[in-house]
């Protein structure tokens, strides 16, 4: 269903948002604001978690045409369920704001990638 595809990409990119928001929250004052509105409460931080994983279930059993019926979107499904995992880890923690965490900026960019990647080129396949 397309309306999965639309909605992994914007997830995907608002997901790499808040993995990169220490590190560009500087340049781009929304990163602020969106780290602020997800870090406000914990039943945000759920309700965020909760949509992504049926964003997940949908972009897995319903990929865009011409992907096979199961795993047609298998580099966003895949990216989406690190991003998730990541997140779930720090549910409820308090960060600490460090500016050179390599590991979540190389996240972040890899996931920027990845839904720039899904929105340009949504037909091919990669498996």
């Amino acid at each position: 269903m397309v309306q999965f595809y639309l909605l992994s990409v914007l997830y995907l990119v608002l997901a790499s948002g808040l993995l990169l928001v220490d590190k560009y929250g500087t340049s781009f004052f929304f990163l602020i604001n969106l780290k602020t509105f997800y870090n406000s409460k914990k039943l945000t931080q759920i309700i965020c978690l909760s949509v992504g994983a049926v964003i997940l279930l949908g972009i897995i059993f319903f990929p865009v045409e011409p992907g096979p019926m199961v795993l047609g979107d298998i580099l966003p499904a895949a990216n989406l369920a690190i991003v998730l995992l990541y997140f779930l880890r720090k549910v409820g923690k308090t960060d600490i704001v460090d500016f050179n965490n390599e590991k979540r900026n190389a996240l972040g960019f890899i996931t920027l990638g990845v839904a720039l990647v899904h929105f340009l080129f949504p037909n091919i396949v990669i498996i």
